[in-house]
C-alpha cells in the first residue's frame, strides 16, 4: 500500500486534537447530501414510473383506420370523492387479438365490461356505482401495473366503436398499440417543477458539499502544509487529503442511502400526484446506488482538493496564517446575467434555457456573496466602537470566503425564498356553488335533453328545475343526496356525468395541492440543506478560529469577547447579505413572470418572514454548537 494512503487512513482512524469533531461534521454533511442527492434522483424516476405505467391513457398515436383502439376520458364522483373513468373501445379485433392488453388488465374490456382500481372497488358496494353501470360487481381490478398511486379512483369501460365519445366525430384519443408511454400532463407538470426545484436546490447542496470538506481540510491545512516543509511532495499531501476524504465522503454517502432506504416509507406517504407512491416507484435501482457511493465521495474529494489549494502552492504561507487576496468587484457584473435572462425567456420559455437563466441568478448569488462579506467587514472594522465589532469586522475583512461558506446554502435558501414567494400556488377560487348539476349537450338537442331531464325527475318523484344557460343545461334538485340524483341522470349526455361546479373544481384541486406540497417540498429540502450546511461550519469556523482565538486569549482578551465577536461574524452574513438576496430572487422572480406577481393573499409574505426566523434560528443554533468547540480549541 502507498505510504501516503496507508498515513491518511491512520488519520481517519485517529484524527488527532480537533479532527474528531471536524470528521463527525463532514461525515454528517456528507450524509445529508447524499441523502438528498437520493430523493431527488430516486424522486424523479418515480414519478417517471407512475407516468409510464398509465401513458397509454393519454397516447394519442393513432391513425383510425389502422388503430387498435380508442379511448375516452370522463370526469365522475363518487362520495364526494373524484373519480375518472376510460370509455375504451376496440377498433380493430385482428390486431387487438395479437397485441398485449392494456397494462394493469387481463384482456381488453369488451362492452359492457367494468375495470375498476382497488381503491374505487372499495367504495363499488357503498355507493351508486352498481345501478350507474348496470353490474353487480366490477369485471375485475386493475392491478398496479396500471395505476399511477394505490389511492387512485379510476374506472377502464368497454364499449362499442359507435358508442358517444369515442366516435371518430367526438375525437376520442385514438391508440396505435395498448402500450403508449405518453407522458400524463399531472405528471409532466410534477418532473418539470422537479426541474426547477433542482436548479434552485442545486448550488445549496453543492455548497453543503463544499462545507463538507472544507471542514475537514481546515483542519488538515497545517498539518499539510508541515508535511510539505518536511520535504512531502505536493501529490504526495493531495494525496494523502484525498485518501481521508474519500472514506469520510464514501462512508456518508452509504449513511445516506441507509438513511433514505429507511425513510422511504414515510416518503411513498407524501400524497403527490395524485395520492400516495408505491414503495416499488422509490426504491433505489443498484446503478442509483452506485452513482451516489461514486458521485458523493468524489466532489467532496475535489472539494477538499480546491480547498487545499493553498497549501500545495505554498505552505510556508498557510503555517505563516497568511491570507488571500482581496476580492475584485467585476464579480458584482455576474448579478445582471440570470434576471435578464429570465426576463427575455419568460414564462413561455423552454425549460432548458429556464433552467440555465436560474443556475447563472444562483451561482452569481454564490460567486458575489464573499465579496459583499468583505465590503461589509471592512465598513464594521473602519466604524468599530469596540473591540467585539472590531474582531468581528476584521475576520470578514481578511478572509470573506471562509466567513461566507458556513452560510451560504443558508444565503441561497434566501434567493429560493425570495423567487418562490412570487409563484405560491393560490389554488381553487373557491366560488363554486354545489346546488345545480351542468351538462352540455350537443348543440341543437338541448330542449330534447332538458324534457328528458325534467321526465326523469318526476318519474324518480324528485322536484327539479331545469333552465338553460347558453348551451348547458343547469338542474337544481332539491335534495341532499347528489349521487342519486347523479344516478337519474347519468346517461342524460352520453360522454358527460353531471357535475356541480365544485365537484368540477375538486377535478382541478389535484393539481393545486401538487403545487403547493411541490414548494413546500422543495423549501424543506433547502431549509435541511442550509441547517446542515450552518452546523457543519459552525463547527469549521470554530476550528479556523482557534489559533487566532488562542493568541487572543494569552493577550489578555477575555474569552466573553472572543465569542461574541464569533457569534457577530456569523450572524452579519446571514442578515447583510441574506436579506438583500432575498429581494434578488423576488426580482428574478418578477424577471420571469414579466412583472406579475403570481402570489394572492399574505401566503408570500408568510414565507419570506418564516425564512428570516429559520435562518436566524439555525445561525443561534449553529453558533451555540461552535462554542464549546471553539472554547475547547483556544485554550493553551
Amino acid at each position: 500500500m502507498n505510504p501516503m494512503t496507508d498515513l491518511g487512513l491512520r488519520f481517519v482512524r485517529r484524527p488527532g486534537p480537533g479532527g474528531r469533531a471536524a470528521n463527525l461534521a463532514a461525515f454528517g454533511a456528507t450524509a445529508v447530501v447524499a441523502l438528498l442527492v437520493t430523493f431527488l434522483i430516486a424522486g424523479s424516476l418515480g414519478l417517471t414510473h407512475r407516468s409510464d405505467r398509465i401513458g397509454w391513457r393519454t397516447t394519442d398515436d393513432g391513425d383510425r383506420r389502422t388503430a387498435v383502439g380508442a379511448v375516452d376520458e370522463v370526469k365522475d364522483m363518487t362520495q364526494g370523492e373524484p373519480v375518472v373513468r376510460y370509455d375504451l373501445a376496440v377498433l380493430d379485433q385482428d390486431r387487438n387479438a395479437h397485441l398485449p392488453p392494456p397494462p394493469g388488465l387481463p384482456h381488453t374490456p369488451k362492452p359492457g365490461e367494468v375495470f375498476v382500481s382497488p381503491a374505487l372497488a372499495k367504495l363499488w358496494s357503498t355507493g351508486d356505482l352498481s345501478k350507474r353501470y348496470g353490474v353487480d360487481q366490477p369485471t375485475g381490478t386493475i392491478t398496479k401495473d396500471g395505476l399511477s398511486s394505490p389511492d387512485e379512483l379510476v374506472l377502464i369501460r368497454g364499449v362499442g366503436p359507435d358508442t358517444p365519445g369515442v366516435r371518430a366525430t367526438d375525437h376520442p384519443k385514438i391508440l396505435d398499440t395498448w402500450q403508449g408511454t405518453a407522458l400524463d400532463s399531472r405528471m409532466a407538470m410534477l418532473l418539470v417543477l422537479v426541474a426547477f426545484g433542482i436548479a434552485l436546490v442545486l448550488f445549496p447542496l453543492l455548497s453543503l458539499v463544499g462545507q463538507a470538506a472544507g471542514v475537514a481540510a481546515k483542519r488538515r491545512e497545517h498539518r499539510l502544509a508541515a508535511l510539505r516543509l518536511a520535504g512531502a511532495t505536493r501529490g504526495q499531501v493531495l494525496l494523502l487529503s484525498a485518501v481521508e476524504q474519500a472514506v469520510l465522503g464514501f462512508l456518508g454517502a452509504i449513511v445516506g442511502l441507509i438513511g433514505y432506504t429507511a425513510l422511504t416509507p414515510l416518503i411513498a406517504r407524501i400524497p403527490l400526484g395524485g395520492g400516495h407512491w408505491y414503495l416499488s416507484d422509490l426504491t433505489v435501482s443498484w446503478w442509483l446506488v452506485l452513482i451516489v457511493l461514486v458521485a458523493v465521495p468524489l466532489l467532496s474529494v475535489l472539494s477538499a482538493l480546491i480547498g487545499l489549494g493553498r497549501v500545495s502552492i505554498t505552505p510556508l504561507g498557510v503555517v505563516r496564517g497568511q491570507k488571500r487576496k482581496g476580492m475584485s468587484a467585476v464579480r458584482m457584473g455576474l448579478l445582471v446575467i440570470g434576471p435578464i435572462m429570465l426576463g427575455v425567456l419568460g414564462t413561455g420559455g423552454a425549460v432548458l434555457p429556464l433552467l440555465i437563466g436560474l443556475g447563472m441568478a444562483a451561482l452569481a448569488v454564490r460567486v458575489v456573496g464573499p465579496f459583499a462579506v468583505q465590503v461589509i467587514g471592512r465598513i464594521l472594522a473602519n466604524t468599530a466602537r469596540g473591540p467585539v465589532v472590531l474582531l468581528a469586522g476584521r475576520r470578514l475583512a481578511d478572509d470573506p470566503k471562509a466567513a461566507f461558506r458556513p452560510v451560504a446554502a443558508l444565503v441561497l435558501s434566501g434567493f429560493v425564498t425570495g423567487f418562490l414567494a412570487l409563484f405560491m400556488p393560490y389554488g381553487l377560487a373557491d366560488e363554486g356553488t354545489d346546488a345545480a348539476f351542468e351538462v352540455s349537450p350537443d348543440q341543437g338537442r338541448t330542449a330534447i335533453v332538458a324534457q328528458d331531464a325534467r321526465k326523469r325527475l318526476t318519474d324518480a318523484g324528485l322536484k327539479g328545475e331545469v333552465s338553460t344557460r347558453d348551451r348547458a343545461l343547469e338542474i337544481t334538485v332539491a335534495t341532499n343526496d347528489r349521487e342519486q340524483v347523479r344516478t337519474i341522470l347519468y346517461d342524460l349526455v352520453p360522454d358527460e356525468v353531471p357535475l356541480t361546479d365544485a365537484e368540477k373544481e375538486a377535478h382541478e384541486a389535484g393539481l393545486y395541492l401538487d403545487l403547493r406540497l411541490g414548494v413546500a417540498l422543495l423549501l424543506g429540502l433547502v431549509f435541511v440543506t442550509g441547517a446542515a450546511s450552518t452546523a457543519a461550519g459552525a463547527v469549521g469556523t470554530a476550528l479556523d478560529q482557534a489559533a487566532p482565538a488562542k493568541a487572543l486569549r494569552r493577550s489578555g482578551v477575555p474569552l466573553q469577547v472572543i465569542e461574541r465577536s464569533a457569534r457577530l461574524a456569523a450572524v452579519v452574513p446571514v442578515v447583510g447579505v441574506g436579506l438583500p438576496v432575498v429581494g434578488f430572487g423576488a426580482l428574478c422572480g418578477l424577471a420571469l413572470s414579466g412583472g406579475k406577481v403570481i402570489t394572492e393573499g399574505s401566503s408570500g409574505v408568510l414565507l419570506l418572514a418564516g425564512q428570516v426566523v429559520v435562518g436566524l434560528v439555525l445561525v443561534a443554533v449553529a453558533g451555540a454548537a461552535g462554542a464549546p468547540v471553539l472554547r475547547k480549541a483556544s485554550v493553551g
